[in-house]
């Protein structure tokens, strides 16, 4: 998300702009639309090259790709680029442009540039972007359940599985504390926020 905003501020071309449409477009799909998308393409690829190479290879033949964490990953990457990318954005946009021009004019170019200059003033809309997605993943359930590895449960995952059985007692302590790990991050929001305004 960093990289895009960043792409987009320096140069604001239709195609960029397109890309950064596009990228943002994962968090209006539904999970589990998405997790299936996934699932589907991970599956065909398996099929198609994974085995074949892996049997050829002299391994066992069996599918990496399809539940695996960097399938889950992606599934994460696609759904909530959106929700890191606005407080970056904002932030991207309240750095004039005055500063990067007087680096410049100094000799300050390229990477430290961005590590110097723009990477200290991106800090806080970083850090928020951070926890927004934080929350986001710790509270997503649709694509977790379709794709997440065998025998790995989130917090979302267990209070689901739990409920679903009747199991009110047992859901209780695992419901509080997604509840409690997802509130301490919007309070720490909600402090820095009030800080900038007071």
């Amino acid at each position: 998300a960093l990289l895009l905003a960043f792409a987009r501020r320096q140069a604001p071309v239709r195609s960029i702009r397109g890309a950064v449409a596009l990228a943002n477009l994962g968090y209006a799909l539904p999970g589990s639309v998405l997790a299936v998308s996934i699932m589907l393409a991970f599956s065909y690829l398996d099929r198609e090259l994974v085995i074949p190479l892996s049997s050829w290879l002299g391994g066992a033949g069996k599918p990496i790709l399809l539940g695996s964490i960097g399938a889950l990953l992606l599934a994460y990457l696609i759904r909530f680029m959106a929700v890191a990318f606005g407080p970056l954005e904002s932030s991207l946009a309240r750095i004039r442009p005055s500063l990067p021009q007087a680096s410049r004019s100094l000799g300050v170019g390229g990477p430290r540039l961005f590590f110097g200059v723009y990477l200290p003033l991106l800090l806080p809309g970083t850090l928020s972007a951070a926890l927004l997605v934080f929350v986001d993943v710790l509270k997503e359930m649709p694509a977790t359940l379709l794709m997440r590895p065998f025998g790995w449960d989130t917090l979302a995952v267990r209070i689901f599985e739990m409920t679903s059985e009747g199991e009110w007692a047992r859901a209780a302590l695992p419901a509080l504390s997604l509840v409690l790990v997802g509130l301490l991050p919007v309070i720490l929001l909600i402090r820095r926020s009030a800080k900038r305004v007071g």
